[in-house]
């Protein structure tokens, strides 16, 4: 008894797993994940080293790489740092998103407005764990690329208004 029921849970898991692939296959047709300002994203894939940093301090680290797939990538800030962050970003039918998993416990979440000549530009869309946008997090991001060389700036968004910008620097290692 226990040998059939074992049998029909795997046929059963087995029909299951062909019904999701195709999902997923007819959900793959749906969404281009090959456009031109997610191959922009996915380019950054690797390790990047912060520049400037104060005395005394070790530089910060990104590190990049796909996910999913290559359905998303994702960004890590400082890995195993008591300040790691991390930012996911996806493809959809309706942009390119940016997800940050931010130490302030919010999750901004950002779409790409712009991306040209080396410049992507993210703007504030909604956030998770963000009763109202008044609340502080970061709201805005320019990533501009040139070669080996990143910069990101960052807006920090509190009260109705920008209250500052966090800027860095990178060279890929």
């Amino acid at each position: 008894m226990i040998r059939r029921i074992n049998t029909i849970l795997a046929a059963f898991a087995l029909c299951a797993s062909f019904t999701s692939s195709g999902a997923i296959a007819d959900e793959d047709k749906k969404v281009d994940r090959k456009t031109d300002e997610f191959k922009a994203i996915r380019a950054l894939e690797g390790t990047w080293v912060g520049l400037n940093a104060p005395q005394g301090e070790k530089p910060i680290t990104l590190v990049f790489r796909p996910t999913a797939a290559g359905s998303a990538v994702m960004e890590t800030i400082g890995p195993g740092s008591d300040h790691e962050m991390l930012n996911v970003y996806t493809n959809t039918e309706t942009g390119v998103f940016l997800t940050h998993y931010c130490m302030l416990g919010n999750q901004p979440r950002l779409r790409l407005t712009s991306a040209k000549d080396g410049v992507l530009k993210f703007e504030f869309v909604d956030a998770g764990n963000l009763k109202s946008r008044d609340e502080a997090h970061m709201d805005s991001l320019v990533i501009t690329v040139k070669g080996d060389q990143m910069t990101k700036d960052w807006s920090m968004y509190q009260d109705g208004k920008v209250t500052g910008h966090h800027m860095f620097e990178f060279k890929r290692q």
